[in-house]
């Protein structure tokens, strides 16, 4: 070892995006020492250290950047002039590609009103379950229970409307009329915590009906609309 102290403490922190930052210990001043010190990354864990990632520096810290998806395998060399120490204890760190995760759960830009699972559910880029917060997640609550089928729903076999079973109903003003009333009822019944039914048009429109849902937030008071159009192929007329 040739009387060269080896680095020691080691501890990496995973900032995402393949990026470590990685400090350690060194008894001593080592730019009084003049000692450097490399920093090498491995895979493999019997594996001697090659693939070199910082060197030169006398500072205690690293920043270390294209780094492999998974385990790697960080060791610190401390160096001076010719003279080497012994590589300091390998320290396995959890390298993450994509950005790290600030918050385990979304910004509410508004604390007024809920956070919930996004619809459809899905996972973000970051691993995680997707979540929606404000008048989103209202809307999504809105288009679960508009296309959601009665009897579909476990224990909640009342949940849900009609709207994906008109698909051969006749398109004609008697089907938007009777559409009407059942959105209407089905908002209020299992959505009338949070938002106020103001009006539920249904015009027939084509090949589809046009389902347009105005209705006021009661977490503030916001009026808000939204529009479904529901396929219906169905021969026109009474």
């Amino acid at each position: 070892m040739t009387g060269v102290a080896s680095a020691g403490d080691l501890a990496g922190t995973d900032l995402g995006g393949g990026r470590v930052r990685l400090t350690w210990t060194y008894p001593g001043d080592p730019a009084a020492l003049g000692v450097t010190f490399d920093v090498y990354a491995e895979t493999d864990p019997l594996a001697p250290p090659r693939r070199l990632h910082a060197s030169g520096g006398s500072a205690l810290s690293a920043e270390l950047a294209e780094l492999p998806d998974g385990t790697v395998y960080l060791t610190v060399v401390a160096r001076h002039g010719d003279r080497i120490a012994l590589p300091a204890r390998l320290l396995p760190v959890r390298v993450r590609r994509s950005a790290q995760r600030v918050a385990l759960t979304p910004v509410i830009a508004d604390a007024t009103l809920p956070a919930g699972l996004g619809f459809p559910f899905g996972i973000d880029v970051s691993g995680g379950v997707g979540a929606a917060t404000g008048d989103p997640l209202l809307r999504s609550k809105i288009m679960q229970l508009l296309l959601t089928a009665p009897g579909e729903r476990v224990n909640r076999p009342d949940y849900g409307t009609r709207l994906r079973d008109l698909v051969f109903d006749p398109n004609n003003e008697v089907l938007a009329a009777a559409t009407e009333f059942a959105v209407a009822q089905a908002l209020t019944r299992f959505l009338g915590e949070e938002i106020q039914v103001d009006q539920v048009q249904v015009r027939a429109s084509g090949p589809e009906l046009a389902v347009d849902i105005v209705y006021l937030r009661k977490a503030d008071l916001r009026t808000e609309r939204l529009r479904v159009g529901v396929p219906v192929i169905g021969v026109g007329g009474a």
